[in-house]
């Protein structure tokens, strides 16, 4: 729908007549016991007043919505700031991590591009426990620091993928290579860590 800009500072000045108790038509004041004076209606409409100002000021509703960000982009991080932690941590602390050194206006990382690359590679297997998926170390996922740990959740235990310091900086070095390969635009697949 494409706004009148026009017609959008007409009734602005309407509503700022109304909201300071004016007859928009006949410019007089309307009586103090009129619902237009009561200071909740007056307030509302002072409100309304300023988000029709800012469509006015940016050319029309279109304009108020936030822009699309920009495709992921390795080249914009600065992946000399990543801190490495000595503690295992979970996939999702990862790409939070990566993720706060983008800027705002930039797609995120998603989990799955890591997990979905790291199964591919072979550090990571999908396994089928009671008809749902989960990903679990591999061999070679295990040689490399990334482990499993037992903890007590919402719904009862549950096995935490973790990731040591070792593969965090294999999850960086190879972070081109996720990119690259397109894994951060493909889909999300259903699959827990």
């Amino acid at each position: 729908m494409e706004i009148d800009v026009k017609l959008v500072a007409y009734a602005k000045d309407y509503i700022d007549d109304l909201a300071r108790g004016i007859n928009p038509f006949s410019k007089k004041a309307v009586d103090n016991n009129d619902i237009i004076n009561n200071v909740k209606i007056s307030r509302c409409l002072f409100y309304v007043s300023d988000i029709l100002e800012a469509v006015i000021e940016g050319g029309g509703v279109k304009n108020l919505k936030k822009p699309k960000p920009e495709p992921f982009d390795l080249q914009m991080l600065d992946l000399d700031n990543y801190e490495y932690l000595i503690q295992p941590i979970t996939i999702s602390v990862i790409a939070r991590k990566i993720n706060e050194l983008k800027p705002e206006n930039m797609e995120k990382l998603k989990v799955t591009a890591i997990t979905n690359w790291l199964v591919d590679i072979n550090m990571l297997s999908v396994v089928q426990v009671n008809g749902t998926n989960y990903k679990r170390p591999t061999a070679n996922g295990e040689s490399i620091g990334i482990t499993m740990e037992q903890r007590d959740g919402q719904y009862g235990p549950y096995y935490a993928v973790l990731y040591n310091e070792s593969v965090q900086h294999f999850i960086i070095d190879n972070l081109a290579a996720i990119i690259d390969d397109g894994y951060n635009e493909r889909q999300r697949k259903n699959v827990e860590l």
